[in-house]
């Protein structure tokens, strides 16, 4: 057959409806000369796997599916790079980029969809990306690795895929959407409310009913502004705000269009001739934007070119499936069900499982599987074939739980042969069987290449590895689903912690191969491994491949040359920027584990140190910072802090492995930090007392036996002086009784629980003893330990006598402390929840070494205190750190905030402390008195029980935790009221439970009325509360915010698969 007498059929469009067209028409053997326009230059490659691209789980070449021999073989001529640019209806011909022009006997439109890209200024910006095509998606993951924070436009489904394919670079993620819930177009409201939280675990942010005012910045994106005023910092915007039917070239040719190119069964436009397939389409008023449809279309399509005719597209039941690593979710049908319809519905919180069936006239209709989605392979053959399941009803869920009921099969054990695995290439279970049996297939490539399954979405990889398994009885050799790795992951990481036999692995030893992890990175790190690693400072963080290391600052006090080095470990390693704990430790996020020996090299140069920082261990030794200036200071405790640090530090080794669980120690050097001792397991409170003689002693009270976390206790007083060379010993003897009586059941192996158990008299009886002992010990008498007469770096003699007598008055302003030593000063910088960047480190630095003394302290209330800064000199020097981006407390308005990392990182809790913070530092209350009350009062959120923010000892504590919210049991923050640490420690007191994250500033407000409705003149917050009795206090707030609590339907919250309270 000649050329001439051949179909002429051009076809707009290489993506996969293209294809499919293409493979169709050739299929029926019909005679056609098939030209192929593609706009990209690239042969065919699955976009859909362009998330996983992004997520790093596979690699370009891996995409790609037909190779350009494929065209050739076939006569297909492949105009590649070369865009249509007109259809000539009348003389049946397309125009293309480059001036050319092909004729046609059929025209197929298969051009697909394009991104829409709303009307928000300043997305032409450099950084501003759409997430459609193979070359977008590559600069996308370059922009990725050099950045820090990145917010996406749009929480559908390529919206969430983007975002958790971010935070595999380490990039901070936040997801705005302008609907109430994500992906509204596949989930009932109480299904995305349970993906919500699931993503907020991940670490991503989610903010809903708000979206894109205007992209910020000059030529390069640095941030968005939203329609509610709030600013996001950002060095990359992606914009993933639908798809839309590509409808420029048909509108141009005249033919009819809606939400799509209009088509009929047919699949024929309203001009003869020309036809149109996939996203760019609307049949029957309906469009898609999935594959499942294209391959039935191309088939209809073909029969009619090929002369036949006889078949009708009737339309496409889709299933939507979430391609998000840790999330298993499907969604199908009329999931939403309303009037006339049946749902049958199953929720478990805990596990973090929901499901939901729509039933109409006795057919499945609609489903949803959130969290177990195995089933949903067979419920969607359910729905496309409409049968009866009346007999089948009460089992349709298979079980209604995780584990197991009704039936047992499920997945594809519960397939009929006739059922659809593959819905994006209609490939059955039975055909899969044949091939692997009559073939002798033994992976998922194999299976592939033969009868197309998986090369769609992907989806339905696990059910085909689990029929070669089956059927050969051998483990596919495939390359491990996303779901497989995770599981893997799961058994090897973190979560494996809870499970863990902690006691064995510090018999059998706490070394880490630091060489091998170099080479091996993340994925040479074992269950156990990842217990060994917290000796070292190093803990797993939310972000899979990633973790936090904890450097420890003994008494919160730094060098200007260390704080320097800091500066630089944290542009390199903590992409930017470093966290202050509230035990005056500093951290780096987004730290891999292979850069660890070389942060500990920097590290040991400048004398500091990782070692020992979490885990069962001393952790890092507290002090507060103003012994040797506070008017009520007695001396400088901070050398002290040096050497007890030293001295267990360097005896890591032997030490760790026998301790029940970890040592917090504390030094007080003035009575405003003297309550501390009492919350801390070990504590010295610096005191004078007067011998017989009437001489002046100096040394230290000694307390022992205070924790907050879930059982807060405080310490009491076991001795009423030591002198300063005993506070080693004393330290020594209590490690002692700690590793030889401590419990070893985990839940109760804190200090706390074996005095509670012994009593004071015994415990106290056995330290005598011991104390005895140590304080004999040859050993420490070569223990080289600091004097009462050592004091703080000061400036000159010369310098403080011509401070002293020129004196200039001190302004009265926050974060302005006077010193005891005349013309000097102490300024106190806030860090807004401890958060500082390199360059403000660097800052700091030189305004230390400039104005100050060169010290530089982290203070417990996640603050930066400089020393000695002449009176005259506080300009220059506040001026300096306004130039930094920081001021001094007090100066902005607000309550005094200390939060944990939360769920952005931390892998134990549950809340996003971090998050609820911000919302407080934005919160301004309207009333004058309320905003008064506001800023003086203090408010720390821990994000789990374990009390990383002292949630216990503020006006108001919230702490993460489980509790039941209506008819739910779901993650919400728990109340504190009337805690304190200033004039003697008080613990507060939880008056009420279930307070979820969208309700915490509400709640706070609520309570700020109460008080500014019943105080006295004068009265603080914490004072009015007291007055009131939390009895009152709480039926008045129930007053205010029980109507606040969410429906079952709107909010739910899951349990996540590890949470690991301290006790």
């Amino acid at each position: 057959m000649t050329e001439q007498s051949k179909m002429r059929l051009v076809v707009i469009g290489n993506g996969m409806a293209g294809i499919a067209v293409a493979e169709a028409i050739l299929k029926t053997g019909a005679p056609v000369s098939i030209t192929l326009f593609g706009d990209e230059p690239q042969t065919h490659y699955n976009r859909i796997l362009l998330s996983d691209l992004l997520a790093g789980k596979t690699e370009a070449e891996r995409i790609f599916t037909r190779p350009r021999s494929w065209y050739a073989e076939r006569g297909i001529e492949a105009k590649l790079g070369i865009a249509v640019t007109a259809i000539d209806p009348a003389a049946k011909s397309v125009t293309d980029a480059s001036g050319g022009t092909t004729p046609y006997d059929a025209l197929v439109i298969a051009a697909g969809g394009v991104p829409f890209v709303p009307p928000i200024p300043g997305r032409e910006k450099e950084g501003v990306f759409l997430f459609r095509t193979l070359d977008e998606t590559e600069r996308i993951v370059a922009a990725a690795r050099s950045s820090r924070r990145a917010v996406v436009i749009g929480g559908g489904l390529l919206g969430l895929e983007a975002a958790r394919g971010l935070i595999n670079y380490g990039v901070s993620a936040t997801v705005v959407h302008l609907a109430d819930r994500l992906m509204e177009q596949q989930l009932d409201p109480a299904g995305a409310a349970l993906l919500k939280r699931e993503i907020e675990r991940m670490g991503i942010r989610v903010l809903l009913r708000t979206t894109a005012e205007a992209i910020l910045g000059e030529a390069r994106a640095s941030g968005v502004r939203l329609t509610t005023g709030e600013e996001l910092p950002a060095g990359m915007v992606l914009i993933c705000t639908g798809i839309r039917p590509n409808l420029a070239l048909a509108q141009q040719a005249g033919l009819k269009t809606n939400r799509g190119i209009v088509v009929d069964d047919r699949m024929e436009t309203s001009l003869p001739g020309i036809f149109a397939v996939g996203d760019a389409i609307e049949h029957r008023g309906k469009t898609y934007g999935l594959i499942a449809p294209l391959r039935e279309q191309a088939e209809v399509l073909a029969d009619v070119l090929a002369g036949k005719d006889q078949r009708r597209y009737a339309g496409t039941v889709c299933a939507t499936t979430l391609k998000v690593a840790g999330i298993h979710l499907t969604s199908a049908g009329d999931f939403l069900g309303g009037r006339g319809a049946e749902e049958t519905a199953f929720i478990d919180t805990e596990k973090a499982i929901y499901k939901k069936c729509v039933i109409r006239q006795s057919r499945l209709v609609g489903m949803i599987l959130l969290g177990d989605n195995k089933d949903g392979p067979r419920l969607f053959n359910l729905i496309q074939k409409g049968e009866s399941i009346e007999e089948t009803k009460q089992t349709l869920l298979g079980h209604l739980s995780v584990e197991g009921g009704a039936s047992a099969l499920t997945g594809a054990a519960a397939l009929q042969e006739t059922d659809l695995v593959c819905n994006c290439n209609s490939v059955t279970k039975g055909t899969i069987l044949a091939a692997i049996r009559e073939k002798g297939l033994k992976n998922r490539d194999e299976v592939a290449a033969c009868t197309q399954a998986t090369t769609g979405c992907g989806s339905c990889s696990q059910l085909v590895d689990d029929l070669l398994s089956g059927a050969t009885q051998i483990p596919s050799k495939a390359p491990a689903t996303a779901a497989v790795a995770e599981k893997a992951a799961a058994k090897a990481g973190p979560a494996a912690l809870k499970t863990l036999d902690l006691e064995k692995i510090k018999q059998e030893g706490l070394g880490i191969d630091f060489d091998r992890l170099r080479e091996e990175g993340s994925r040479g790190v074992t269950a156990e491994d990842y217990y060994r690693l917290k000796t070292y400072g190093i803990c797993s963080q939310k972000h899979p491949g990633y973790f936090m290391v904890r450097i420890r600052i003994p008494g919160g006090v730094v060098t200007g040359k260390q704080l320097l080095h800091l500066a630089d470990l944290a542009e390199i390693h903590g992409r930017g920027w470093g966290h202050l704990t509230v035990r005056q430790s500093m951290e780096l996020h987004w730290v891999r584990v292979e850069e660890a020996l070389e942060i500990f090299e920097q590290l040991e140069s400048i004398g500091l140190s990782t070692r020992s920082a979490c885990g069962h261990t001393l952790r890092n030794v507290m002090a507060c910072p103003h012994g040797a200036i506070a008017s009520d200071g007695l001396f400088d405790v901070q050398p002290w802090t040096q050497r007890i640090t030293d001295y267990f530090v360097k005896r890591s080794d032997l030490i760790n492995p026998t301790m029940p669980n970890r040592l917090n120690v504390y030094f007080a050097g003035c009575q405003a930090c003297a309550p501390d001792a009492s919350i801390n397991d070990i504590g010295f409170v610096a005191v004078e007392r007067k011998t017989e003689e009437g001489e002046r002693r100096l040394g230290f009270e000694l307390w022992v036996g205070g924790s907050l976390g879930a059982h807060p206790m405080l310490g009491f007083k076991l001795k009423e002086f030591i002198s300063p060379p005993e506070t080693l010993a004393a330290c020594q003897a209590i490690f002692a009784i700690h590793t030889k009586f401590g419990n070893r059941n985990k839940a109760k192996s804190r200090l706390k629980y074996l005095i509670e158990q012994w009593g004071r008299e015994k415990f106290t009886e056995m330290f005598e003893k011991v104390f005895l002992e140590k304080r004999n010990l040859p050993e420490n008498r070569a223990v080289p330990l600091p004097s009462v007469t050592e004091q703080e770096r000061r400036p000159p003699l010369w310098k403080r006598l011509g401070n002293r007598f020129n004196p200039v008055s001190i302004p009265s302003s926050p974060g302005i402390t006077p010193q005891r030593q005349p013309g000097y000063v102490r300024l106190t910088a806030a860090l807004p929840l401890g958060e500082i960047r390199a360059e403000q480190l660097r800052a700091v630095s030189r305004i230390a070494r400039r104005h100050g003394n060169g010290m530089i302290h982290f203070t417990k209330e996640q603050e930066i205190a400089l020393h000695w800064i002449p009176v005259r000199k506080i300009g220059r020097a506040v001026q300096a750190l306004k130039r930094a981006g920081l001021s001094l407390k007090g100066k902005e308005s607000g309550p005094a905030l200390l939060a944990c990392p939360g769920t952005e990182f931390c892998t134990l809790a549950v809340t996003n402390a971090q998050g609820a913070a911000r919302d407080l530092m934005r919160f301004r209350p309207e009333e004058p008195e309320k905003a008064a009350l506001f800023q003086s009062t203090s408010i720390h959120l821990s994000g789990c029980p374990n009390s990383c923010a002292k949630h216990q000892v503020a006006d108001i504590g919230l702490a993460g935790t489980m509790a039941p919210v209506g008819e739910l049991r779901r993650f919400s923050y728990q109340l504190f009221l009337g805690g304190r640490v200033e004039g003697g420690v008080r613990l507060g007191t939880m008056i009420r439970k279930g307070i979820t994250e969208e309700r915490v500033v509400p709640t706070v407000d609520a309570l700020l009325g109460i008080v500014a409705a019943h105080r006295v003149a004068g009265e603080s917050f914490q004072e009015t509360v007291l007055r009131l009795g939390t009895a009152r206090v709480t039926a008045l707030l129930e007053a205010e915010i029980g109507s606040l609590s969410p429906e079952p339907s709107e909010s739910v919250i899951m349990i996540p698969d590890l949470l690991e309270v301290s006790q």
